[in-house]
């Protein structure tokens, strides 16, 4: 690996952010490489077809790279590509179906977290025996709850950044945060 490339891998989000906007293929290229995985997974939960949400990020991508010059500087690069990425997905989702109002549904259908449980029984503190119950009081969680704590769990968003992916005020995000584990707890309880 070069020096130059080692270089990029150390700059912040926002810095290669710029270099992209002045029409710098390499920061393009790092950004790709950097939240790549991250888009992947939160996208195959909305779409499990991992040709369309490889085909998506692309997309995304390639319209950065299109219009780079026109770039505003966002709050939050990572949060602007989750964005771009679901909005991208559910675009290609409904056209393909042609179906009303897929935003509320989609999550329903096809978010349908295959998260680490061992992870889930460290964030609610339980015991071995408890997390057997895990995967039925996490069904019994709403679909919007589940993508909340996936994001906010699992891929480490701040709740201003799941406020602007999700588009909803960060009080929301609070309250659906909290009352998902709040149902857990208490699902496990009884």
């Amino acid at each position: 690996m070069g020096s130059d490339q080692h270089e990029y891998q150390k700059m912040e989000p926002e810095e290669l952010w710029e270099k992209l906007s002045s029409g710098d293929k390499k920061a393009l290229g790092e950004l790709f490489s950097r939240y790549f995985d991250s888009l992947y997974s939160y996208g195959y939960r909305i779409i499990p077809d991992s040709e369309n949400v490889r085909d998506a990020i692309q997309e995304v991508f390639y319209q950065l790279w299109k219009y780079r010059s026109n770039l505003d500087n966002p709050k939050s690069v990572r949060s602007y590509l989750f964005i771009s990425v679901r909005r991208e997905l559910l675009s290609k989702k409904k056209a393909r179906q042609r179906r009303e109002q897929v935003d509320k549904k989609y999550i329903d259908e096809e978010f349908n977290p295959l998260f680490d449980y061992g992870k889930w029984n460290e964030i609610l503190d339980l015991e071995e025996e408890e997390g057997q119950e895990l995967k039925k009081a996490i069904k019994e969680l709403t679909p919007r709850q589940r993508e909340v704590i996936y994001l906010k769990y699992f891929e480490g968003l701040s709740t201003v950044e799941l406020s602007q992916i999700l588009e909803i005020r960060a009080q929301s995000i609070y309250n659906l945060a909290f009352d998902a584990i709040e149902n857990l707890r208490s699902y496990l309880d009884n």
